[in-house]
Formats: structure tokens, sequence, C-alpha cells
């Protein structure tokens, strides 16, 4: 299970060859410590994503330097409330 999900099968793939729920998937391969993908932002990586933001990176740049794509960059400094600029860099 855990090589099938290393090499590019997602949960729910793996939950129906296995005939078993996501939820037993996703505990079996982190108790074989498989990383897992597309997990939420933690506390830290969200501050780092504000950071990188108020440095004067784009929300491009800032996707660059993490794992979230350029949209999920822009509701995260949207949740948290941060003042965005348009696309020539002035505040909005």
């Amino acid at each position: 299970m855990a090589d099938r999900y290393l090499n590019g099968a997602n949960v729910n793939e793996l939950a129906a060859e296995f005939r078993c729920t996501r939820q037993t998937v996703a505990l079996r391969l982190k108790e074989h410590g498989v990383v897992m993908r597309n997990q939420p932002a933690t506390a830290e990586e969200i501050a780092r994503v504000i950071e990188l933001y108020a440095s004067g990176l784009s929300l491009v740049g800032v996707a660059e330097r993490t794992r979230f794509s350029p949209k999920s960059v822009l509701n995260y400094l949207r949740a948290e409330g941060v003042q965005l600029r348009d696309t020539h860099g002035r505040d909005r």
C-alpha cells in the first residue's frame, strides 16, 4: 500500500483497491512513516507565507518557495486578514 501511494496512487484509489475506508488507508500509511500529500498548512507555514508575501514577493513567488499553490497562498493570506496588493504591487 505504501509503495503504491509513494508511486502516485491517491488515498481514494487505495481505499477502493484494498476495500477499506480512506481513513484506514491514511492510518496505515502514517503507521509506516509515509508523509501524506496535500495536508493543510501548519501555523508555522502560514506565518512563513505571510512573511514571504510581506517581503514583497508575489503570490506566485511565495508559492515557488513553499509547498502551496498560488491560490492556496491567496486563501491563507485572506483568511489571516493580510492586506493584498494589486498586480502592480500597490495596496488594494
